[in-house]
């Protein structure tokens, strides 16, 4: 499964060479990853006790992202590890009906007891969802 995320760019994106700032690249995937993450963490989940902590940011910039662009965002998991997984990333900007790749990126997110501060095995329902969303890719 793979989640898509319509991006709303702001004035304060665009840098002084009239492109996207590279840093909000990893707001929008994080934006992308908070829907994926939605269709199998409950609303009212308790994030302190069975959170996630970011340990990995990737981004490959392929062409620059301009104001007027339509801007989506697909993530899918990429991996499951024991206390771990991967997201991917690939950005998307749709000009006169043509769709091209503008970036692609991954994340590797650790599941986190805040409380503790230690890492835990990921969930058996998350890493069920995971693989689940893994093989419909």
């Amino acid at each position: 499964m793979i989640t898509t995320t319509s991006i709303q760019l702001r004035f304060n994106d665009i840098d002084m060479a009239g492109h996207a700032h590279n840093a909000v690249y990893l707001s929008w995937f994080e934006q992308a990853r908070m829907d994926l993450l939605r269709n199998f963490i409950e609303k009212d989940h308790d994030w302190k006790k069975f959170g996630m902590i970011l340990a990995r940011n990737e981004v490959d910039y392929k062409r620059p992202v301009h104001l007027s662009d339509h801007v989506e965002v697909e993530c899918s998991c990429s991996a499951i590890g024991t206390k771990s997984f991967d997201l991917g990333y690939s950005l998307f900007v749709t000009k006169a009906g043509e769709r091209r790749l503008h970036a692609q990126g991954r994340s590797v997110m650790v599941c986190f007891d805040y409380t503790t501060n230690t890492s835990f095995a990921v969930p058996e329902a998350w890493r069920t969802k995971l693989a689940r969303m893994m093989a419909e890719r």
